[in-house]
C-alpha cells in the first residue's frame, strides 16, 4: 500500500467502519426501515390508526430536518464526535421509553419528537464530516462504505423486527431496537475513538472561517447544489412506498410485486459503492448527472407494461436511492472545505429530510390525478432536470483547489 488512497484505508480503516456501523442505526433509517414491521402490531395491538402513525413519521422527520442544521453547526464547533455519543444514547434510552410507554397516542408522538431531538446526531451529518476529514483522494468511496450502513439496514431490518415482533410484541420490538443502537452504536464509537488516538486528526478552525458558513448559505452555488440534489429526492425517493402498488396495477402479482421490491435493498447498498468509487476516479458532475439520469429512465421505463423492463426499472432507480447522501457530501466539503461542513451538510440533509417525506404525497396526488402514469412522466422530467442542473455546476476538485490557493482550510 503505497498510494495515498490505499494509504487513507490503511490509516483511517477504524474510523471507517465505526462509522459503517454506527451510520446504521442512524434516527431517521432505523425507524424508515422497521416501521412496516410495526405497523400491524401497533393498529391491532396498541390501537393506533395508519393516520396517527403517518402523522408519527412526518413529526420525526420533520423535526430532525429542523435540528440537523443546529446539530451540525455544534459538530463544527465542539467536534462530531461528543454530539454523535449523545445521540446513541438518547436513541437508546427513546426507544427504551416506547417500549414501556402507556398504548395511549399523545405518549408516542410526544416519544418520537423526543427521538428526534436527542437522536438527531446519530443521522449521516456527523458520520460524513468524520469520513471527509480523514479522506481525501479515496473520500467518494470511503463516503458510500459509510452510507452503505444503512443499506445493510434496510436489507436486515424488515426481517429481524418482523420475528421479534411476532414472536415477543411490539414492546420487545422497541427493546430489541434499544440494546442494538447501545451495541453497534457503541461499537462503532469505540473503533472511532480507537482511531482519533492512533491518528489524530485537529480541529483548528477560525472565527473567520465558521462566518465563512453564512456567506456560503447566501451563496448561488450552495442553492443551485441544493436543488439538484432535491430534484431526485422529491420526484423518486417516493417510488419505494409505492413501487409496489405500481407493479401490481402493471400486471405483477403481489408475490412477484414484494419480490422486485426485495430487490431494492441490494440494489441500494451496490449503488453507493459503485458511485462512491466513480467519484474518486471521474469528473463528480458527471457521476451525479449519470447517477441522476439512470434514475430518471428508471422512472420512464416503469410505463411500460413489459416484466423484464419494469424490473429492470425498478433496480434502477434502486441502485440511485440514497445517491444524494454520500455524492452531496463530496460536493459540499469540496466546494466550501470542511469548517463549516457539519452546517452545511446538515442544512442540505434536513431538506433532503423534507423532500423524501413530501415525495410520496406528491406522487399520490399525481396517481389520482392522472393515474401512477402522470406521476411517473413527471418524475421523468423532474428527477432528469436535478441531474442537468448537476451536470452544470462547477467542477468541485477545480473549485476546491482554487479556494485553498487563497485559503487554508483546516483538516476537520
Amino acid at each position: 500500500m503505497t498510494g495515498p488512497a490505499p494509504r487513507e484505508f490503511a490509516e483511517h480503516w477504524r474510523a471507517l467502519v465505526g462509522c459503517t456501523i454506527a451510520a446504521s442505526i442512524g434516527t431517521i433509517g432505523l425507524h424508515a426501515y422497521t416501521s412496516g414491521a410495526f405497523m400491524p402490531a401497533l393498529i391491532t395491538g396498541a390501537g393506533y390508526s395508519k393516520e396517527q402513525l403517518s402523522l408519527a413519521t412526518l413529526l420525526l422527520s420533520g423535526m430532525v430536518a429542523i435540528c440537523a442544521p443546529f446539530a451540525g453547526s455544534l459538530m463544527d464547533r465542539h467536534g462530531p464526535l461528543r454530539i454523535i455519543t449523545i445521540g446513541v444514547l438518547g436513541e437508546a434510552a427513546v426507544f427504551g421509553l416506547l417500549s414501556m410507554a402507556p398504548a395511549s397516542f399523545p405518549y408516542y408522538a410526544g416519544l418520537i419528537v423526543l427521538l428526534a431531538l436527542l437522536g438527531v446526531g446519530t443521522t449521516p451529518p456527523g458520520f460524513a464530516r468524520i469520513v471527509t476529514a480523514r479522506f481525501d483522494k479515496a473520500r467518494g468511496m470511503a463516503l458510500g462504505c459509510m452510507i452503505s450502513g444503512l443499506g445493510l439496514m434496510a436489507i436486515s431490518g424488515p426481517i429481524w423486527a418482523t420475528w421479534v415482533i411476532t414472536h415477543f410484541g411490539w414492546r420487545a420490538g422497541y427493546a430489541t431496537m434499544a440494546g442494538l443502537v447501545l451495541l453497534l452504536g457503541g461499537t462503532g464509537l469505540l473503533l472511532i475513538r480507537s482511531d482519533r488516538h492512533q491518528h489524530p486528526v485537529k480541529v483548528q478552525a477560525t472565527v473567520a472561517q465558521r462566518s465563512a458558513g453564512n456567506a456560503a448559505l447566501k451563496s448561488p452555488l450552495f442553492w443551485t447544489l441544493l436543488a439538484g440534489f432535491l430534484a431526485p429526492s422529491l420526484f423518486g425517493g417516493g417510488y419505494l412506498l409505492h413501487l409496489i402498488s405500481l407493479l401490481q396495477e402493471r400486471g405483477f402479482s403481489p408475490a412477484a410485486a414484494a419480490q422486485v421490491q426485495s430487490l431494492i435493498g441490494v440494489a441500494v447498498l451496490a449503488g453507493r459503492l459503485v458511485s462512491g468509487a466513480a467519484l474518486d476516479r471521474f469528473p463528480p458532475r458527471w457521476v451525479a448527472a449519470i447517477a441522476f439520469t439512470i434514475s430518471a429512465a428508471g422512472c420512464a421505463l416503469l410505463l411500460l407494461s413489459d416484466p423484464l423492463l419494469m424490473g429492470i426499472a425498478a433496480l434502477a432507480i434502486g441502485l440511485t436511492i440514497g445517491a444524494e447522501l454520500d455524492i452531496m457530501a463530496y460536493f459540499i466539503s469540496r466546494y466550501f472545505g470542511l469548517a463549516n461542513f457539519g452546517r452545511l451538510y446538515g442544512f442540505a440533509y434536513g431538506g433532503l429530510i423534507f423532500a423524501g417525506g413530501a415525495s410520496p404525497l406528491l406522487i399520490t396526488k399525481l396517481a389520482d390525478l392522472g393515474g401512477y402514469s402522470l406521476a411517473l412522466i413527471v418524475s421523468t422530467i423532474g428527477t432528469f432536470a436535478g441531474a442537468l442542473i448537476l451536470l452544470s455546476m462547477p467542477d468541485p476538485r477545480a473549485r476546491e483547489a482554487a479556494r485553498e490557493l487563497g485559503e487554508a482550510v483546516p483538516a476537520e
